[in-house]
């Protein structure tokens, strides 16, 4: 019995023990580090150390090719970070790149759960010059748009590269008690060249993925409890020359704006804004909108929405379903004013709130009567275990007596380790006309997943009713019921240049509730890891889509590869052959998609970068062509430093005939504190016959602007 008693004892010894090793206690210190990329400082000399990253990428539980070693540190207003990355120098792979442009260097990420809540996390990346990406993931994705104000440095050594991050606690939303906070952290580490990424802690191969669920806590004491006010005053100056009817006429527009943040605890933050500016500096990526059973979305990337708006992800979603978003925030298109509170609520209470007053989109409805429309949001989510969690949403619009609203629950449950079930149940009231009755529709899915090192399989079922419709969100389709099935093993070869084989099968059959016919999809895809990022696939499917009451076959042949093939030059590139649906005329046909990129870092500052687009759709019983497209467009980019770069884009869309091109010189102190000089011309083949545009051989300037920018932030 003593020995029995002893075993345990020291089984619960070691256990107290293993799990304190997997937590750290950040070292305050009363003299800030200089930024500099060196550990010369006295801070670095004193700070908690962790060290034996363990690579996730392509296979789990390997030893980094090099050590990494990372430093914590913090004073009472800011965190500090360093971490010494060995490696060859002359290997190394970076750029003096635009912020957020770094994603296939050589980098360190600092997964940051600043409310150690499970729920969501900062990704605050760094490549090795100091150049700065950061993220906000939640719900299963990762969003890019944010961008928060901290500070960097990274250099090259004779040994590797060293990096450091100052991040000012507000701007972050953490929990404090007493000037005592916890923070859950993940530190992890990419070689572009090894297509290898690692962590310390070393996530658990039986949790895949989920960063979220094996934070290691980290403790800092003696914080200072400051409040957050921001003011960020922005004026906007936009001079347009347009052809019309003939001849050019000039508009010139002027827009001073403002905006205010307060944070009402460290947790809770107030946004306000009047006359927004929300003129968008970074083109859209481009996409090719011909022949769309329903019109394409951009993502976000307007600040004053930003913050957030992780929380308006939704459970039991998933990637190809047509609910994408019941909270598309672009669908606020110009606001005369707006407010916005985010944040928690003690422990587990995470909450997002949107009011605008949006002026009219003509795009949405045409009441004459009032140019305004109100559009609210409220977004409530309680904190379970680990990163489970239940919430409700509330979306509306509305204006001259009608409206659109929706409300529903969604969550999710995650069981041992691995497993993950998530859904979610929305209902929509509209009214079209102020004497219309209310249309009441609903929809709901279920989902269950699991991830782990070796097998990945998830089965879903969706209903959403003919008509569902929210103008605040984004719905590709309506009137179908689904259930899909998918499943991916892994394979890890011991030798060879292949690090990982990626089988994929994947089933869905879909019910058109107008027709009442069924659709279906049996898609395979067989895909190879190996070296320098580089990624070798092959997808088939076989499938037919139900439109207007008829079948169509939906299915092709696709082949995609992608390299980092040396330290300056990236491609990617596909190319299929499938069967498609003409819905002009509701008509078979048939055609290619090829996509091709290229990434040339020429020198450290300087980026060129080149995308092609080519889709062709051909009538299956005549052979007849409907049409074929390509979209060219090449963007050049000078850095001169972290702060200031010049850009050139040149489009080029040959169905349309539509060339267009665009120069900017940008620079960004922090994020808030810019000046942008911009200007963009649009040429057509056409010309004016005195009573229309008609096609022509030579080309018309049809449209052309400069914009001038500039905004400062000031943080009290």
């Amino acid at each position: 019995m003593m020995v029995k008693n002893l075993t345990f004892f020291f089984a619960l010894l070691f256990t107290f023990y293993s799990a304190k090793a997997q937590q750290v206690t950040s070292y305050k210190t009363d003299v800030a580090p200089v930024l500099d990329g060196s550990l010369d400082d006295e801070v670095w000399q004193n700070s908690p150390t962790v060290t034996g990253f363990k690579t996730f990428v392509p296979d789990f539980s390997g030893d980094m090719p090099f050590k990494t070693v990372a430093y914590v540190a913090h004073d009472e207003e800011n965190l500090y970070f360093a971490i010494k990355c060995f490696d060859d120098p002359n290997e190394v792979k970076t750029s003096i790149a635009q912020r957020d442009r770094i994603g296939d260097d050589d980098w360190v990420c600092i997964n940051l759960d600043s409310f150690n809540g499970g729920q969501s996390l900062y990704g605050l990346y760094v490549n090795p010059s100091g150049i700065q990406m950061d993220t906000r993931f939640a719900a299963g994705n990762e969003d890019i748009g944010l961008d928060l104000i901290w500070y960097s440095a990274g250099k090259i050594v004779e040994d590797g590269y060293i990096v450091e991050a100052r991040i000012p606690f507000k701007s972050i939303r953490y929990a404090a008690h007493d000037g005592e906070v916890e923070m859950g952290v993940i530190f992890e580490r990419k070689i572009s060249r090894f297509s290898i990424q690692g962590t310390y802690p070393a996530l658990d191969p039986e949790q895949g993925f989920a960063f979220l669920t094996q934070m290691m806590p980290m403790h800092y004491s003696g914080v200072k409890k400051s409040t957050l006010v921001e003011i960020l005053p922005a004026v906007t100056y936009a001079t347009n020359k347009n052809h019309v009817n003939g001849e050019y006429e000039n508009t010139d527009n002027f827009e001073p704006s403002i905006n205010a943040k307060i944070g009402l605890t460290s947790e809770l933050v107030l946004d306000a804004t009047v006359n927004p500016d929300f003129s968008q500096v970074e083109s859209d990526v481009p996409q090719v909108e011909v022949n769309q059973r329903f019109p394409v979305n951009f993502p976000e990337r307007r600040p004053f929405f930003l913050e957030g708006n992780e929380n308006f992800n939704f459970a039991g979603n998933s990637l190809f379903a047509p609910i994408r978003q019941v909270v598309n925030t672009r669908t606020i298109v110009s606001p005369r004013a707006a407010t916005k509170l985010t944040g928690k609520i003690g422990d587990k209470n995470i909450l997002s709130a949107i009011y605008a007053a949006d002026r009219a989109d003509e795009t949405l409805s045409d009441f004459a009567e009032d140019k305004t429309a109100d559009v609210g949001i409220v977004r409530y989510m309680r904190s379970l275990t680990q990163d489970s969690y239940v919430g409700f949403v509330g979306t509306g619009r509305w204006r001259n007596g009608t409206y659109n609203t929706l409300y529903g629950f969604d969550g999710q449950y995650r069981f041992n380790k691995a497993n993950m079930i998530s859904g979610h149940f929305f209902n929509t009231l509209t009214k079209d006309t102020p004497e219309s009755s209310v249309e009441n529709k609903g929809a709901m899915a279920v989902k269950f997943q699991r991830n782990t090192r070796n097998f990945n399989s998830t089965i879903t079922f969706t209903d959403i009713a003919e008509d569902f419709r929210s103008d605040v969100g984004y719905i590709t389709r309506t009137g179908v019921w689904r259930t899909t099935a998918s499943m991916t093993p892994k394979i890890f070869p011991k030798q060879g240049l292949v690090k990982r084989i990626d089988p994929t099968i994947y089933g869905a059959l879909t019910k058109d509730k107008p027709s009442g016919k069924f659709e279906h999809v049996l898609y395979t895809s067989l895909s190879f890891t190996l070296p320098r990022n580089t990624r070798l696939s092959i997808d088939n499917d076989f499938s037919t889509e139900i439109y207007q009451g008829q079948t169509f076959d939906d299915g092709g042949l696709s082949l995609n590869a992608s390299s980092q093939i040396s330290k300056r030059f990236f491609f990617r590139s596909s190319y299929r052959w499938d069967k498609g649906i003409y819905f002009q005329d509701a008509e078979q046909g048939y055609g290619r998609r090829v996509s091709n990129f290229i990434n040339w870092q020429m020198s450290d500052k300087v980026n060129v970068q080149v995308n092609h687009n080519f889709v062709s759709l051909f009538s299956e019983e005549t052979d007849a062509k409907y049409f074929d497209l390509h979209i060219v467009r090449g963007r050049l980019v000078y850095q001169v430093n972290q702060y200031l770069f010049f850009r050139a884009i040149s489009q080029y869309n040959s169905l349309s005939k539509v060339w267009s091109s665009n120069f900017l010189a940008s620079f960004t102190y922090i994020p808030g504190t810019v000046v942008h000089f911009g200007y963009g011309n649009v040429f057509e083949r056409v010309r004016w016959d005195g009573t229309e545009y008609v096609p022509h051989d030579n080309y018309l300037r049809t449209s052309s602007g400069f914009f001038f920018k500039a905004s400062y932030l000031w943080r009290l």
